[in-house]
């Protein structure tokens, strides 16, 4: 089909960039490389294979069907209007999904700025504060690294007054957070205001130059291990006789293969609806694979040196809970007082957890839940590294690699907050697009100052509770997987041909070896078909089961959690079941739209409604299709046709072309000449024949002839007979419409004019000299053979 409606992109290699963005982010990197460090070596392998099973697939089936249709989320309903729902509902999670994920990354100006320190200064996040201890900026009392990197971005970062029992109230904004939000949002617009032509050219630097970061960071931590130590590359949690055994591994990498591949779904099916009919996919989605995993790979890789750099100092890396001073402590020493029991015979990688977009929960053995949720956002970029960083400290590792960390996660993070916004922007034009288009500066505009001030409840004292509200209700994702569910099946059941598993398939291996065509477009499109379905609804019952959403669901009753108010069950309930409540309720809309009004064959009508013609799925034509005036054949809209007229119009007719006619006539004309011509001849015969034979005299010739003229009448001279049709052109009058067809009318009326004047002018006498011999004729006159 052709190209979107809302643009193409200016380079080839935008759409490659753009979808990187939405499989590597800050949130998925953070989220990979803590549980490397939780599970060991078995995560990694587990995640390729449900990569394999469930996140590859879903990826690529949202990028094949949005450079075949042209269309994202929103306006690719077109083939089937009544599941037009979905696409509301995904517009409306990528939605909710940015507008409070965007606050991660506004933190990371923080650790950003207090990067820029000498080889002589100390990070501040390893210093107390007076907010904290109520003395001077700097004390002479010994510092605790597993308390100040935990107060550093409690206090700091999120600016929180009560550390030891959380607010009551909310609470004023706070400045530093409400500011570098402000900040973030300014970027996302400017880079979004014009649109593909801003936002192609800028993907390149958010994209390119953090995954060039990242592998030089990696590179240069992993190189530091001093010589003689028991540093090694491997993971010490690794235990691969629990590789198969062991289900809550199994259950976070399937989870987190969903979250990299396809919880951006709806986003990258956007951004490959910009690409050009003939684009190579299947080489944009080869290099987004492998520099996802190598990403990946290199931050589980970096995430397990930072865990042994503080073993090697003395430091367990413990789970944590980010509620108040006692609990969010990530740090034990070796030296300090032991743990718990049940936290020390218990391994983390047994911890029962639940992973979100910000960040995860896990919860710890023998802990109040109602008091400790377990649940930390970022645990990378707010745990692991600010420690090793401050147990390494400036001297032994300079602090560009600090400024050069935090610099790759924001551009990570900003580049995934474009994607997202640029789909929502798009899916709001595309409500109208012909309206719209030439709105797109204020609509982007619009768009980020709303989601601006839906986020400004994130930066306040309770900022982290609403943001792990948020993560808890909206990054769970169950829902997501339901509507990803929904989508396969209406897209692969309900609509089928031409949009089937075969031809999607097609979109994404056009330009690939036959190998990729013969071997790998089958089995991609058997688990389009069978695989991925199955995969997305036993993760969608684990996600849901594992998370206790049943409870927030439940009408009655008291939550499970101490620092959320009565009503926040309610308005999660409603964040949750609105958008999957939205595909009924508007295919119910579509259905009553379409059946009132319409054709009068009412299968017609369902036609329709679930599966139109292609030409009502043109993009062209999907602005000013109206199911009350729409042809159920071709999907067009008609508006002049009455109410009264026949199902079926009478043919055409047919009007032959000018040289045709005059050949017929002429042929037709000649025809009939040529057998008058030979009917006379034989008469003359025999009436030559009959005198010359009687053996009588003139005079009785003479009598024979007239009597015999007497009784019939001799026929006419048919030599004179001529049927012309001549082609008048006229070359200097305008153009004109020359007649050449001969009709039946016209030659009886010459016939009839020419049989008179035979009849005046000429006699029998006349006839018969005139006539020619026809030889090898015979006729039987009186009982005679006459040759």
């Amino acid at each position: 089909m052709g190209g979107s409606p809302l643009g193409q992109w200016p380079h080839g290699l935008s759409s490659m960039m753009a979808s990187l963005a939405c499989t590597l982010g800050i949130f998925n990197i953070s989220r990979f490389a803590v549980l490397s460090v939780q599970f060991g070596a078995n995560f990694i392998v587990q995640f390729l294979v449900m990569s394999l099973l469930l996140g590859i697939p879903l990826f690529t089936f949202h990028v094949s069907l949005g450079q075949l249709l042209g269309s994202g989320a929103m306006d690719m309903w077109r083939i089937s209007p009544i599941f037009q729902g979905i696409g509301i509902a995904l517009i409306l999670s990528q939605a909710l999904l940015g507008i409070y994920s965007i606050v991660g990354v506004s933190w990371m100006y923080v650790y950003f700025r207090d990067s820029f320190i000498t080889k002589q200064d100390t990070y501040r996040w390893s210093e107390p504060y007076d907010i904290i201890l109520g003395q001077n900026w700097k004390t002479n009392t010994t510092i605790k690294l597993e308390e100040t990197v935990s107060n550093y971005f409690s206090a700091v970062v999120l600016q929180r007054s009560n550390l030891e029992t959380p607010a009551n109230a909310p609470g004023h904004l706070k400045f530093q957070v409400t500011f570098n939000l402000a900040v973030v949002w300014m970027i996302v617009f400017i880079s979004l205001s014009k649109g593909l032509k801003s936002y192609g050219k800028v993907v390149f630097l958010f994209s390119l130059a953090p995954t060039f970061g990242m592998l030089v960071l990696c590179t240069k931590l992993l190189g530091l291990a001093p010589q003689g130590s028991k540093i090694q590359l491997g993971f010490p949690q690794s235990e691969w006789g629990e590789f198969f055994s062991n289900t809550k591994s199994w259950s976070a990498a399937m989870c987190e293969a969903f979250y990299t591949w396809g919880l951006l779904g709806a986003s990258a099916m956007q951004m490959a609806s910009h690409n050009r009919a003939k684009h190579h996919l299947h080489r944009d989605t080869s290099f987004v694979t492998v520099i996802t995993l190598l990403v990946l790979v290199l931050a589980a890789f970096l995430a397990n040196t930072c865990s042994q750099l503080l073993h090697y100092h003395g430091y367990t890396y413990i789970p944590s809970s980010f509620e108040k001073m006692s609990s969010y402590g990530f740090l034990h020493h070796v030296k300090g007082p032991p743990l718990l029991a049940s936290m020390a015979s218990t391994p983390p990688r047994f911890y029962q957890r639940s992973l979100f977009q910000v960040g995860e929960r896990v919860i710890r053995p023998a802990v109040n839940t109602r008091q400790q949720s377990g649940y930390q956002a970022l645990r990378l970029a707010t745990e692991l590294v600010p420690a090793t960083l401050a147990v390494l400290g400036p001297g032994k590792l300079s602090p560009f690699w600090s400024v050069l960390f935090y610099f790759v996660l924001i551009l990570f993070g900003i580049a995934q907050q474009l994607a997202i916004m640029h789909c929502v922007i798009t899916g709001i034009m595309a409500i109208k697009v012909k309206t719209m288009k030439s709105w797109e500066t204020t609509i982007t505009f619009f768009t980020c100052v709303c989601g601006f001030i839906l986020g400004l409840p994130m930066a306040t004292e309770l900022g982290i509770f609403v943001v792990y509200f948020l993560d808890y209700t909206v990054g769970g994702g169950w829902w997501i997987m339901l509507l990803y569910l929904i989508e396969l099946i209406a897209v692969f059941m309900v609509r089928g041909r031409p949009y089937s598993g075969e031809t999607v398939v097609a979109t994404l291996f056009a330009h690939a070896g036959r190998f990729l065509q013969e071997w790998a477009a089958p089995i991609l499109s058997f688990v389009w078909n069978v695989v991925l379905p199955v995969m997305l609804m036993v993760l969608c019952i684990s996600v849901f089961k594992n998370g206790n959403y049943r409870e927030m669901l439940r009408l009655g009753g008291m939550l499970n959690y101490d620092y959320w108010p009565a009503w926040s069950r309610h308005v999660g309930a409603l964040i949750q079941l609105i958008p999957l409540l939205a595909v009924p309720f508007i295919g119910i809309v579509q259905s009553c739209r379409y059946l009132s009004s319409g054709p009068p064959d009412v299968f017609d009508r369902i036609q329709l409604l679930y599966r139109p013609s292609e030409e009502a799925m043109s993009p062209s034509n999907s602005d000013s299709i109206d199911p009350a005036n729409a042809d159920p054949e071709t999907g067009n809209s008609n508006t002049t046709t009455p109410q009264n007229n026949a199902v079926e119009d009478p043919p055409p007719k047919y009007t032959p072309p000018p040289s045709y006619s005059t050949a017929t006539g002429a042929r037709i004309a000649k025809l009939m000449r040529q057998s008058f011509r030979r009917s006379v001849r034989r008469i003359q015969t025999a009436f030559a024949g009959g005198g010359g034979g009687g053996g009588g005299s003139g005079g009785g010739s003479g009598s024979g002839v007239g009597e015999g003229s007497s009784a019939e009448p001799p026929p006419p001279d048919y030599d004179t007979v001529l049927v012309e049709i001549h082609q008048s052109l006229s070359s200097d009058a305008g153009p004109t419409t020359s007649s050449t067809l001969a009709t039946v009318s016209e030659v009886a009326s010459r016939l009839r004019s020419s049989f008179r004047r035979a009849m005046s002018s000429q006699s029998q006498q006349c006839l018969v000299p005139s006539a020619s011999p026809i030889h090898r004729d015979s006729i039987i006159l009186e009982d005679k053979r006459v040759d």
